[in-house]
């Protein structure tokens, strides 16, 4: 029998080549082939700008290592979460998600990964000179980049010369940052940045939820850690997710597959653990704790009330360059 229909394949990918720039048009998006001028260490810095599906594992391991050191294995600031986050987000109509990596190439001729920030694109078109810090969906709470001690400053720098290149009224939004944080005292100390306060729209962090709806009696606790039980244990958590909760995971489809892929990305490295609780062998409640064991945190729960740790008080910063710098980099212009 003929086939009645005949499929073509079409479409861009994360990692297609982009089309050429109308003239006129200003994209934020770019890819240097050179290091950023105008940085207190001329040809030190090199900042890239990657898609989630185009970084690369050393980049993955650097930054996984780099976290690791500055947040204390904070795993919402890991590679595991962030880019597999970012790698679920539907494009829309906006500029989509990437990171910027800052690189730095000290004395010693070895380059390092000495920043990571998540940027959310604005459009190409109308979406303003302002790049914000993105916050992951499933998040519980702000995020803050992460870099390394003594660097934010020239990292942003280097990352703000990057983005100057395509448009020099460029701006970095920084969202949830702790108003009495270190980032914040060494971004507003620095002589280098104009910043100014935004107002943000006031909110309760998912993390501070609370429910108060009836509690079912609980005959059976079962705390599951090992990596080969995990995924099973995800697949009861979204089932009784899907029984209870008023926005059920299983109801976007990019969120059941984050907290899918996430969950077993850290049992490959033990960072996880699922906690299922029962009534004559039915979920009634259940949590889903990431990091290393004693000091696991809560990322997703059903019907379970478990205190959070209060947190600080945040701003969100716009910070520009104060000068405009001379910057010599060779540009290669890339329609996000």
């Amino acid at each position: 029998m003929q086939p009645r229909f005949t499929i073509i394949q079409g479409g861009l990918s994360e990692t297609a080549p982009r089309a050429v720039p109308t003239a006129g048009s200003r994209p934020v998006v770019l890819v240097t082939e050179g290091p950023v001028s105008g940085s207190p260490k001329p040809g030190a810095w090199r900042v890239e700008l990657r898609r989630p599906a185009e970084l690369r594992e050393a980049e993955i391991e650097e930054w996984r290592a780099l976290a690791a050191r500055t947040t204390d294995l904070d795993p919402f600031s890991d590679p595991d979460f962030l880019a597999t986050a970012a790698l679920h987000v539907p494009r829309g109509n906006g500029g989509g998600v990437a990171f910027a990596l800052a690189f730095f190439d000290g004395a010693t001729g070895i380059e390092r990964l000495c920043g990571v920030i998540p940027l959310a694109l604005p459009h190409r078109m109308w979406g303003g000179p302002a790049v914000a810090l993105w916050q992951a969906p499933l998040t519980p709470r702000a995020v803050e980049p992460v870099f390394a001690e003594g660097t934010a400053g020239d990292a942003i720098e280097a990352v703000l010369g990057h983005l100057a290149e395509t448009n020099a009224r460029v701006s970095l939004r920084l969202s949830g940052i702790a108003t009495e944080g270190e980032l914040s005292a060494a971004l507003r100390a620095d002589r280098r940045f104009r910043i100014v306060d935004r107002a943000a729209a006031p909110s309760i962090p998912e993390a501070q939820f609370v429910s108060v709806g009836a509690r079912e009696p609980v005959t059976s606790v079962e705390r599951i850690a090992a990596p080969d039980r995990i995924r099973d244990a995800v697949e009861c958590f979204l089932l009784a997710d899907s029984r209870r909760a008023r926005r059920p995971l299983l109801a976007d489809p990019a969120a059941a597959s984050t907290v899918r892929v996430v969950s077993r990305l850290f049992a490959r490295r033990g960072l996880i653990e699922v906690e299922l609780r029962s009534d004559r062998g039915e979920v009634v409640s259940a949590a889903i704790r990431l990091g290393r064991e004693g000091e696991r945190v809560l990322w997703r729960s059903v019907d379970l009330d478990e205190a959070q740790p209060v947190q600080p008080r945040s701003a969100d910063l716009e910070i520009a360059l104060a000068g405009a710098a001379e910057r010599t980099a060779s540009v290669r212009l890339v329609v996000s």
